[in-house]
């Protein structure tokens, strides 16, 4: 079996470049990249001007990082990796599958390039010379935790979830490293500062006590000559790795003796675009078409095409007028935010062609709600995710990350709960699907505006607790008022949302009716 499974591990490194010239290119340019980046990542800190303590803290705390992505990401993405449950149709053992499947690991492009950053470390580093055999070890201990973690977590998630949810899956992990970024930022940013070198050595230290960072402090131990605590370190590297393997196991043996729920043969499975994506739930179905809505209808493009001028348009005036542009940093993010989730204060007439298929389906209320909203979610959180530590960078001051963080969650979150309320209560008319998006169409009444402007004004009177929360953790720059911002800005931002689609949703099952009459004189 692992000679089999050899064979076809070299038949996978060479399937990339096969096809199109073109497309040989890519994968042999996209390769080339990938090794120049591990190997210049590998040198960088032997060529700055650190010393060889600077150089193993941070060689831990690298290696750590690395070493724990390959124990998160394959559980988050598990679909390049070959499931034992795939060779449950031949004629062999759990042991022989297990064992070959985890020794051929090693004939594959991930592995190659985390294997080159691991020599390229041995090479650069001179003062490793030192640690004789113990460095030979210690980097052979990290390659076999590395793909004891790959095979282990990716066989337990396709185990866990199987083909129906791994697209969700991969979602809550992009919605999860996105999270991650401005605290990773952070840690950086504080890291480089002559106060924060104490801090990251205390992270190295403990960090080389995991079985992550474990290999790496061993390495640098015993080049300093304490072989003891070396051992000790590359004796927590290989009870982890036993461990693994003893789960390894019995996760071989159920995914063989086990199958999953087949699927419907009448379900189309390719070429749904979002649909494919998301189970057959009525909110996850129309949160996938109205991400296919927002995709493809240019109405919704044209919104978000001219979302961030209104903050272009504030700035330069508070420009003009002389006013601080460090502080005026934090205004633009918040903005673009309440004016993201305020665009959907009137979906429903947006939606007007196909809202009867939501009541004569007889969907509960809150499923059409939270639907509709995950375009603005899935947008938002990453923006707001990302734009805060943007924002706090041009500020100047990273300690108030909490606080705008917290800031512009709560923004979005309250908005979209506001916005969730009167696209049901305050529908008005909207341009009619495959109209042009400039075009307006004429109605004699006044509730175009009046939406638009309770809306607005309810959004910005309920989001004002957060934003106060967060102005005090701004001016009284302090850890405790800016994690009280952020704890608060999120819980009072999430409450508002949900209490929002909850009322959204019991107005639009007790107004169904009157809202198809209502769309359909817009059309």
């Amino acid at each position: 079996m692992a000679a089999r499974l050899f064979r076809l591990r070299v038949a996978l490194l060479g399937a990339i470049f096969r096809g199109s010239v073109g497309r040989a290119f890519r994968a042999s340019l996209g390769l080339l990249v990938a090794f120049a980046a591990v190997i210049v990542a590998a040198a960088a800190p032997s060529y700055l001007a650190v010393s060889d303590t600077q150089r193993a803290m941070i060689d831990v705390l690298v290696g750590a990082v690395v070493l724990a992505a390959t124990f998160v990401v394959p559980f988050f993405s598990n679909q390049r990796n070959l499931s034992p449950a795939q060779l449950a149709q031949f004629p062999v053992t759990p042991g022989s599958v297990g064992f070959g499947l985890f020794i051929t690991t090693v004939v594959s492009w991930p592995f190659l390039i985390f294997a080159a950053w691991l020599i390229a470390l041995g090479v650069f580093r001179a003062e490793w010379s030192g640690a004789g055999w113990m460095l030979i070890a210690g980097l052979a201990l990290a390659a076999l935790l590395g793909i004891a973690c790959v095979r282990v977590m990716a066989a337990l998630s396709q185990r866990m979830t199987g083909v129906r949810y791994a697209g969700a899956l991969r979602t809550v992990g992009v919605v999860l490293l996105v999270a991650c970024v401005p605290f990773v930022v952070l840690a950086a940013s504080v890291t480089l500062t002559s106060a924060g070198e104490a801090g990251a050595a205390e992270a190295a230290r403990i960090a080389g006590w995991t079985p992550f960072g474990a290999p790496f402090a061993a390495i640098g131990l015993a080049a300093s000559g304490d072989v003891d605590a070396a051992l000790l370190r590359l004796g927590v590297a290989a009870a982890t790795i036993i461990v693994l393997l003893l789960l390894w196991i019995p996760i071989v043996r159920v995914s063989l003796h086990r199958i999953d729920r087949p699927a419907d043969p009448g379900i189309a499975r390719r070429g749904l675009g979002w649909f494919e994506r998301f189970s057959a739930r009525p909110a996850q179905v129309i949160a996938a078409r109205s991400l296919t809505y927002w995709s493809r209808d240019p109405r919704y493009r044209v919104a978000l095409f001219a979302i961030p001028i209104a903050p272009i348009v504030m700035l330069a005036a508070f420009a003009v007028a002389g006013a601080d542009m460090r502080s005026l940093a934090l205004v633009p993010l918040p903005v673009v935010l309440l004016l993201l989730a305020w665009s959907q204060h009137n979906d429903v007439a947006m939606d007007s062609t196909a809202i009867w298929e939501h009541v004569a389906s007889g969907i509960r209320g809150s499923a059409d709600r939270a639907g509709r909203l995950a375009p603005v979610l899935m947008i938002g959180v990453p923006l707001a995710v990302i734009g805060s530590s943007i924002t706090v960078t041009l500020a100047g001051e990273w300690r108030i990350l909490p606080a705008v963080l917290g800031l512009n969650l709560a923004v979005l979150f309250v908005a979209a709960g506001v916005t969730s309320v009167f696209s049901v209560a305050m529908p008005y008319p909207a341009t009619r699907p495959g109209d042009s998006p400039f075009v307006q169409p004429q109605w004699s009444g006044s509730g175009s505006g009046l939406a638009q402007t309770l809306s607005m004004i309810v959004s910005l009177v309920v989001a004002v607790p957060p934003v106060w929360f967060a102005i005090v953790a701004v001016i009284d720059v302090s850890f405790l008022q800016n994690m009280w911002a952020l704890a608060f800005g999120v819980g009072y931002g999430l409450l508002v949302l949900l209490l929002g689609i909850f009322v959204g949703g019991k107005l639009f099952e007790r107004n169904g009716p009157e809202l198809i009459a209502v769309t359909q004189i817009f059309d």
